[in-house]
């Protein structure tokens, strides 16, 4: 009974283990409660093209075909099956999902007559991402003076470094104030420093990342 204890004890903290590595590397684990859904319009016959366009997940895509002259509107969504489906017969179309999706709407025009027009529409999920440079150089030749991480996709961040004993040398929740080096007007030495970079996505996920960076004189 003791072995069976002994043995259930370190299968848990193995297992509690795996669960810390996996929080420490991986992203986008936890929904922020402060995230606010966004809608983005999109005017299908605006340029009688078919429409190819990105939203980020877990907001909406309002599809937009309101035209005085048009009577009939029919919109169609592929299923797995690539068979069409009749999703809607108004003018507007609010969707969250990716996929392929079809317009059919039939004109009445004076003196022109009746005619139909189709519209294919792909919408796809804009990608979310952040790359943290290794390693930065700065002297000051133009290239590679300066560290900052890469965003895409994200609404918000928060971007600090310290020393390896923790003392916070630079901080920073704007793209536009990079690290350069120095603090309090001193070249820091060659050496390596702590990141922590945290914020939340477009898609209502937030993010931490945190790592070592070189700074190379």
């Amino acid at each position: 009974m003791r072995t069976l204890l002994i043995c259930c004890l370190l299968i848990s903290l193995f297992s509690c283990s795996e669960d810390r590595m996996a929080g420490e590397y991986g992203e986008e684990q936890e929904f922020s409660q402060d995230f606010v859904p966004t809608t983005t319009p999109v005017h299908v016959l605006s340029n009688n093209l078919d429409i190819d366009e990105c939203f980020y997940e877990n907001n909406f895509v309002k599809l937009i075909a309101y035209d005085p002259f048009i009577h009939s509107y029919h919109w169609y969504k592929y299923n797995e099956f690539d068979e069409e489906e009749l999703i809607s017969e108004d003018s507007v179309l609010t969707v969250s999902q990716e996929g392929y999706y079809l317009l059919n709407a039939e004109y009445s025009i004076p003196e022109i007559g009746n005619f139909d027009t189709t519209v294919f529409i792909e919408l796809y999920h804009c990608p979310t991402m952040v790359e943290v440079p290794s390693s930065f150089i700065p002297n000051y030749n133009g290239q590679f003076d300066t560290w900052f991480p890469f965003f895409i996709g994200v609404s918000d961040f928060y971007v600090r470094i310290s020393t390896e004993n923790n003392n916070v040398i630079f901080e920073s929740t704007s793209e536009n104030h990079v690290f350069t080096g120095e603090y309090n007007g001193e070249k820091l030495p060659s050496g390596s420093y702590l990141y922590y970079i945290s914020g939340t996505y477009r898609t209502g996920y937030v993010f931490e990342k945190q790592g070592v960076l070189e700074l190379v004189r």
